[in-house]
C-alpha cells in the first residue's frame, strides 16, 4: 500500500517479526546495525504522514547488518490506561538510547497506518531499521528495564546511563494519564436508539395496558375525591 512515494507493506508481507523475548538458548543473536546519534533529545509525537517520511528506506542499505536509521515507534491512545502505563518509561528511552529515534503515534487517529503494520492492540511497540520492521515488543509489562532489554537484544546497544524513570517522564511528551473518553456521535447514536426503542414499545399491548391502568386509577381517584368532598 502506498502513499506518495512511500511504500509500506503489511507485516505479513515484509518479514517475520522477531520475538525478542522468546529467544531459544544458545542461539546466536544477529543484531541490526543503527546509525550513531540518529535519535532525538525527546520522544517525537507524529502523524501518519510524518512517520511514513521517517520510514523511507535508503536503497543503498540492503541488509540489517549495514548501519541504518533505527526508529522505535509506540502506537498508543490517549484514552487507553495501558498506554498511559507505558508512557513514562517510553518517554525516558530517548535519553538513554541516543542512537535510536523514539516516536509515538496516536493509533486511534491513524487507522490506516495501524493496518499496514499489523497493530491489533494498544500499546504496541515496533522497532524499524531502514524503514522495515525488525522486532516487536511482546511483553505485557511496560517497564523501562524491559524496554531497554528489548532494544539491547535487537540492536546490541546498551543504555548510556542508569535506567530509571524521572519525574519529567510522567509529564510527556506521551501522556501518562488517560483522557476521559467522550464521543458526541456515540451519544447521538444511543439517543436515537433509545427514542426508537421507546416508540416501538408504545405500539405494544403492554404499553396500552399501562396507559389504561393509569387512566382507570386516575378516574377512580377523582371519583373518590369528589365523593369525599360531597360528604
Amino acid at each position: 500500500m502506498s502513499r506518495g512515494n512511500v511504500t509500506i507493506k503489511p507485516v505479513a508481507e515484509t518479514m517475520t517479526l522477531t520475538n525478542i523475548t522468546e529467544q531459544e538458548p544458545n542461539v546466536t543473536q544477529k543484531f541490526v546495525s543503527c546509525l550513531e546519534n540518529g535519535g532525538s533529545p525527546e520522544v517525537q509525537l507524529v502523524n501518519d504522514t510524518e512517520v511514513m517520511k521517517m520510514l523511507v528506506p535508503d536503497t543503498n542499505i540492503t541488509s540489517k547488518e549495514q548501519p541504518g536509521k533505527c526508529i522505535l515507534v509506540l502506537f498508543y491512545s490517549k484514552y487507553c490506561p495501558f498506554s498511559s502505563l507505558a508512557a513514562p518509561p517510553f518517554n525516558a528511552l530517548s535519553r538513554v538510547f541516543p542512537d535510536i529515534k523514539m516516536v509515538a503515534i496516536n493509533a486511534m487517529l491513524y487507522h490506516l497506518f495501524n493496518t499496514q503494520n499489523g497493530i491489533v492492540g494498544l500499546p504496541s511497540l515496533l522497532l524499524f531499521h531502514n524503514g522495515k520492521i525488525v522486532a516487536k515488543y511482546n511483553e505485557t509489562d511496560y517497564k523501562l528495564e524491559l524496554f531497554s532489554k528489548f532494544i539491547t537484544k535487537a540492536t546490541g546497544i546498551k543504555a548510556e546511563e542508569k535506567v530509571f524513570v524521572k519525574s519529567e517522564d510522567f509529564r510527556g511528551p506521551v501522556h501518562s494519564l488517560p483522557f476521559r473518553w467522550f464521543d458526541p456521535l456515540m451519544l447521538l447514536s444511543w439517543t436515537f436508539i433509545i427514542i426508537c426503542a421507546f416508540y416501538y414499545f408504545t405500539k405494544t399491548k403492554f404499553w396500552k395496558w399501562i396507559i389504561e391502568t393509569v387512566k382507570r386509577n386516575w378516574r377512580e381517584s377523582e371519583a373518590q375525591a369528589q365523593h369525599e368532598h360531597v360528604e
